[in-house]
């Protein structure tokens, strides 16, 4: 019980889609890293076809 386990983590490889390619985020130039780290995560219910904004803007069409 004395012993402290380590963990072992392989690393694991990031890709995205940038310029119609999938390709890993480790290949990006610096430009396009800052870019990748300012885009914004999609939400659903942020959506217009869906959820709470959905339901909000077909109220206001009837």
């Amino acid at each position: 019980m004395g012993e402290v386990e380590t963990l072992q983590r392989t690393p694991c490889e990031r890709f995205s889609r940038s310029m119609g390619f999938i390709r890993p985020v480790s290949n990006f130039n610096v430009g396009k890293y800052s870019e990748f780290c300012e885009r914004k995560t999609f939400k659903e219910s942020n959506c217009l076809t869906t959820g709470d904004r959905h339901e909000e803007l077909k109220k206001k069409a009837a």
